[in-house]
């Protein structure tokens, strides 16, 4: 065979040669059209979990961070016995108590709402969600707050948005190698991700930080305290112009008095009788007047709304270790009561004292 033949062969054999690979490469990709339908539809429904997960995180996260859910401590609620809190007004006051708790609380449930609304960390958002929701499930459950289903969804919920990584998380945590991340794409056509790579992001952004400025604005415009620290306190009458009725039961004379610290327009406001009936209500300061709105007397169950079933409008004048309140059938001298106002008086202390558990 000549030199000339063995180059034609050569030749001819590359052409076979490369006329495969053409013919593989091209087999090849009109058998991968790309990701199957129901592969993206798995996807497309991912999103509109880990959405709707965040966007119900962000609408209880934000209220707790500027302590709009729970409020505050406040001396409104000093004359309420233990007795006669529900399950969950005594979890809610404990939460108010604690505002680092409570800010704490919903930090993690922005946080969690945040990662969820980006691919690279949806799975992460998910974890977090699943654990500060099954931390809430169980509050629920133990203080029959009502949204126990809701709360049991989204940690629920959580699990599911995270579960397409449990492998990595269990390979990471096993300290084995861990492939490349496998990243949501609910939008696999190339034309849409090119809007979706920049718009997603902004509304993320946009989602996550206008509930928290809008909310931060009323929280910073919700008045001070300036009105109410005239009045506020805990007191206890000292001084009676009304008559005893002949039976306790039936006698109605006020016995204590808290005026609450906190509000915008109106504070909160405790009433005891004599009898032992509580009422409690709203009150206002407009100078020397101070105007009170009574809701019915507390017993037995009722909502969250209520109308005032009474307003009393009375003068205030101060006196020696408290004040005097008349009109409206009333006229009593009021003596600050220090009692009533250990929780909210006895402070922070850091150094070992003797522990005091009353």
């Amino acid at each position: 065979m000549t030199q000339g033949s063995l180059s034609a062969t050569s030749s001819s054999g590359d052409s076979v040669s490369a006329a495969s690979t053409a013919t593989s490469t091209t087999a090849s990709t009109a058998a991968d059209p790309g990701p199957r339908w129901w592969v993206t539809a798995g996807w497309i429904a991912h999103w509109i979990l880990r959405v709707w997960l965040a966007l119900v995180l962000l609408v209880y996260g934000w209220p707790k961070v500027f302590l709009m859910q729970m409020g505050v401590a406040d001396y409104g609620d000093a004359l309420t016995a233990f007795g006669e809190m529900s399950p969950m007004g005594f979890l809610w006051r404990f939460m108010a108590f604690s505002p680092v708790v409570q800010v704490l609380a919903g930090l993690a449930e922005v946080i969690a709402a945040a990662l969820l609304l980006f691919r690279r960390t949806a799975w992460l958002g998910g974890l977090l969600a699943a654990a500060a929701m099954a931390v809430v499930f169980l509050l629920n459950m133990t203080f029959d707050v009502p949204v126990k289903q809701l709360s049991l969804a989204m940690a629920v919920a959580g699990l599911v948005v995270a579960a397409p990584w449990f492998a990595r998380v269990g390979r990471i945590l096993a300290g084995r190698p861990v492939p490349a991340a496998t990243l949501p794409t609910p939008i696999p056509w190339p034309r849409g991700q090119r809007v979706t790579r920049w718009t997603g992001p902004i509304l993320a952004v946009v989602a996550v930080c206008v509930p928290g400025a809008a909310l931060g604005v009323m929280a910073a415009s919700g008045g001070t305290q300036s009105a109410f620290s005239q009045v506020a306190g805990v007191y206890r009458v000292v001084e009676d112009t009304a008559s005893p009725a002949e039976q306790l039961a039936d006698d109605d004379r006020w016995q204590q008095v808290a005026f609450g610290q906190h509000g915008a327009d109106r504070a909160r406001l405790g009433l005891r009788l004599a009898n032992g009936d509580f009422y409690d209500g709203r009150y206002s300061v407009d100078g020397e007047v101070i105007t009170v709105e009574l809701y019915p007397v507390r017993e037995g169950t009722y909502g969250l709304v209520r109308d005032p079933e009474r307003t009393l409008t009375l003068t205030w004048s101060p006196a020696p270790g408290g004040m005097a309140l008349s009109g409206d059938g009333v006229d009593v001298t009021l003596a600050e009561d220090p009692e009533f106002r250990y929780l909210f008086d006895r402070g922070f202390h850091w150094a070992p004292t003797t522990p005091v558990n009353r």
